[in-house]
């Protein structure tokens, strides 16, 4: 038995359960158990355990149908489901590990549960399995099968057809994106661990693998991780110098941090979230980066907050969406997601962006940003937003305010992977009328 799969497969198995059992997010779950010290794991091995977890992830519809159609039952056990599956991965798309030994490994996985007697039936099912896959299907075929037909459709819909391939079934790995807080002070392995991001400042792509806040510089508070998406909705608000900011949902303050940088110590930034846990979390962050904003618990759905009425220059509301415009980065969300939660998600996001316009002072920019490209969290939470304004919000170009890669984009826009590099997002940026005239 090679050891090294063994140990891989092992990692792998374990993240799966916290994702399924526990519905934890892959990445949190893969940091936990690639970090723990106790595992003798080279970075071949830790390769190998993230491949592992997002492929069957991404393929797991695929895959359990495989294994169907030689069982009526498939053991659902926590310590039994994970093996079989990631044979059955490794069996269609790992053409580097042999087929015996992938099936063998398995067996004796299923053979040490706590579950007796599937050894036989592992052994019987896997073989069946194994001579199926001598037929070649494409990881992307995989992937399109693994994914509800309803929200192929939608995707369709909004972006069409290659850009939905490229989104859902792209199977592009992922490179982190590093932002440095100071662009003067840049450590020697940038150089060599690194590449620019053409246009966006201070971004990078992190190639080395690795989790790169292994780096003394993250601990001193130099750079952030931040996905690129992310870096360029807070980009797209184009606050500058001294002006007033408030971040509606700010979640843990990566785009807070982003916006207390760009208005500077004559500036004033103002964050809030839904939960205290994530308030604390977005202080203790701008602690680390040596910044600052007045931070608190707000919820949007309830009220607006009438003291700060009409005070800010620029809004930023990245509302709580489906995240479907992440699913390179997080293929669980496949399995939670429901054909209703697009509209109820909808719905929600045009509660807040209708009271966190009330922050708005007339002449000021106002941001609506998702992680989704579905259109129930994009054009129709814009259409119904404008509906209820009666003149008081329209549709604003940047007016080369923006960075280069926003420049030219139009009033609503999407980012997307094959596009801009980054995860999906819907951005629609407003501005408030100076003479606000009742329609």
């Amino acid at each position: 038995m090679n050891k090294k799969t063994q140990g891989a497969r092992e990692a792998a198995a374990q993240v799966l359960r916290r994702v399924w059992h526990d519905q934890a997010f892959a990445a949190a779950a893969l940091s936990v158990v690639l970090s723990d010290e106790s595992r003798v794991m080279d970075a071949r091995d830790r390769g190998l355990t993230t491949e592992l977890v997002y492929g069957v992830l991404r393929t797991q519809g695929f895959l359990r149908r495989a294994l169907e159609k030689h069982a009526q039952h498939i053991p659902d056990a926590d310590d039994i489901y994970p093996h079989l599956l990631l044979a059955v991965y490794q069996l269609y798309f790992l053409d580097r590990i042999p087929a015996r030994a992938a099936v063998n490994e398995a067996v004796d996985a299923v053979g040490r549960s706590r579950t007796p007697g599937k050894k036989s039936f592992a052994n019987a099912v896997l073989r069946k399995v194994a001579r199926d896959a001598e037929e070649p299907v494409t990881l992307s075929e995989a992937i399109l099968a693994s994914s509800p037909s309803w929200l192929r459709k939608r995707m369709m819909k909004a972006i069409g057809d290659e850009s939905m391939r490229d989104l859902m079934a792209s199977g592009r790995a992922f490179e982190p994106t590093l932002r440095f807080v100071e662009a003067e002070a840049l450590p020697p392995w940038l150089e060599t661990n690194c590449s620019s991001i053409p246009g966006v400042p201070s971004a990078y792509r992190y190639h080395a693998g690795g989790d790169p806040r292994r780096h003394p510089e993250y601990s001193s508070g130099q750079f952030i991780l931040q996905e690129l998406g992310a870096q360029l909705v807070a980009h797209a608000l184009g606050a500058g110098p001294g002006e007033s900011v408030f971040d509606v949902c700010a979640g843990r303050g990566q785009k807070t941090s982003l916006l207390a940088r760009q208005v500077g110590a004559s500036g004033q930034v103002v964050a809030t979230d839904l939960y205290e846990q994530k308030v604390k979390s977005l202080t203790d962050e701008l602690a680390r980066l040596g910044l600052s904003a007045q931070a608190k618990v707000h919820d949007w759905t309830d009220s607006a907050l009438v003291e700060w009425e009409g005070r800010f220059d620029r809004v930023l509301v990245d509302a709580p969406c489906t995240g479907v415009g992440t699913l390179r980065r997080r293929p669980e969300i496949l399995r939670r997601l429901e054909s209703t939660d697009p509209g109820r998600m909808g719905t929600l996001q045009q509660e807040i962006l209708r009271n966190a316009a009330s922050l708005v002072r007339p002449g000021g920019i106002l941001v609506f940003a998702t992680c989704s490209v579905l259109q129930e969290e994009g054009e129709e939470v814009v259409e119904q937003f404008l509906a209820t304004q009666a003149g008081r919000f329209h549709l604003a170009d940047a007016d080369g305010e923006l960075i280069p890669p926003l420049s030219k984009k139009p009033p609503v826009f999407r980012l997307l992977p094959h596009v801009d590099g980054s995860d999906g997002y819907f951005v629609a940026r407003f501005q408030r009328s100076v003479d606000e005239l009742a329609s």
